[in-house]
């Protein structure tokens, strides 16, 4: 069996120059150079386990470390940090014994949901990571090793039967290792797209101008979580957004913003948006952003935006934005794009993103 496991290590060992990525790439651009441009209604979610272990302390932190190290990670994210995805953190106190691995080795992780193609996960390892222990418990429960675009892959169909199916997320089942890059891609019914589009085969959403752009608004973020495609607004805007306002604390402000988009003026669809979190003199501090065709465009929807993301309302908290998730900074145009600066409620970055995983974020939607 260690003989099997040195030739696969050695067979991903050219990944990196067939896949022509570049030195230096931020990982939202790895990413975004896995994902199929013609990908639908791509969401991207992200979190920075080195910046957040990092700003903890916990910079040396691996699967090795005392137990309540770890689970102090892990809790932390409920608590002052916040992570978009957290592969196999309800298993975080038996991973490690049952794979080989957990959090406390990823430098960075994304989780890539979209229409057409299933949700699949990017996990980037620490450097010095020792896959061997992984691979060899692939070998040992029976996934069957091929090789697809210079990456290894294990596959095994879904049994119920097997315990070791409940000690982890079900993306497990199709897993390509990546050596040169210190990756495991993960997705349940298969990775050859993002596979084939990484080794150049496919155009990738790091081709998108509009993309890119986005990702420039978010250089180093902790955890972040980005949407792509025009049209993508929709998705949080449950109920005419006219319905929405009506729910909104009276002002002058609000009415004549309602008659602005009641005339069709405002809150055109984006193409892409995101937000994410950092930290500054100790303290949290997000952004959120949405990029436009022209800064024109920009400029017209800057007031709307702005105004939502300050008087707007929690459909989930039954209360207003700001008392329920951030208050509003500061509000400006960049190149194409606005911006509005954050500071999630008590200090809380998870509060950031969860009315973006919870469909509550009304400053995001748009009127037609």
């Amino acid at each position: 069996m260690r003989h099997h496991l040195i030739v696969i290590i050695a067979v991903g060992t050219a990944l990196l120059f067939s896949l022509g990525w570049a030195c230096g790439a931020s990982p939202l651009t790895t990413v975004l150079e896995f994902i199929p441009l013609e990908v639908e209604g791509a969401m991207v979610l992200f979190t920075d386990w080195a910046n957040i272990k990092n700003y903890m302390g916990l910079g040396l932190l691996t699967s090795d470390s005392p137990l309540d190290q770890r689970i102090e990670l892990v809790t932390s994210i409920s608590r002052d940090q916040a992570a978009a995805s957290a592969y196999g953190l309800s298993y975080a106190r038996s991973h490690a014994e049952e794979w080989g691995w957990d959090t406390a080795d990823l430098d960075w992780e994304a989780n890539i949901v979209s229409r057409n193609l299933s949700p699949t996960y990017i996990l980037k390892f620490r450097d010095g990571f020792d896959f061997t222990p992984v691979l060899e418990r692939f070998v040992e429960r029976g996934f069957t090793q091929t090789e697809s675009y210079s990456a290894q892959l294990f596959s095994h169909e879904l049994d119920v039967r097997v315990a070791w199916i409940r000690t982890t997320e079900l993306s497990i089942l199709t897993t390509a290792y990546l050596s040169s890059e210190n990756m495991l891609i993960l997705s349940s019914f298969g990775v050859d797209a993002y596979l084939a589009t990484a080794a150049g085969e496919l155009p990738s959403l790091a081709e998108d101008i509009f993309a890119m752009a986005a990702l420039g608004h978010f250089t180093d973020p902790y955890s972040a979580i980005l949407v792509f495609g025009l049209g993508e607004c929709i998705r949080f805007t449950s109920n005419p957004l006219i319905d929405l306002l009506g729910t909104s604390p009276t002002s002058e402000k609000i009415a004549e913003l309602r008659e602005m988009i009641a005339e069709g003026q405002l809150l055109v669809p984006y193409r892409a948006f995101g937000i994410g979190y950092w930290y500054m003199a100790d303290h949290p501090t997000g952004a959120i952003a949405f990029e436009y065709d022209t800064p024109e465009l920009a400029e017209t929807e800057l007031p709307a935006r702005c105004t939502l993301a300050k008087k707007g309302m929690s459909a989930q908290q039954e209360a207003p934005i700001e008392e329920s998730y951030f208050t509003v900074l500061d509000c400006s145009v960049q190149g194409s794009a606005v911006i509005i600066s954050v500071s999630p409620l008590n200090d809380q970055p998870w509060r950031l993103l969860r009315p973006i995983l919870y469909r509550d974020a009304v400053f995001a939607g748009c009127s037609y």
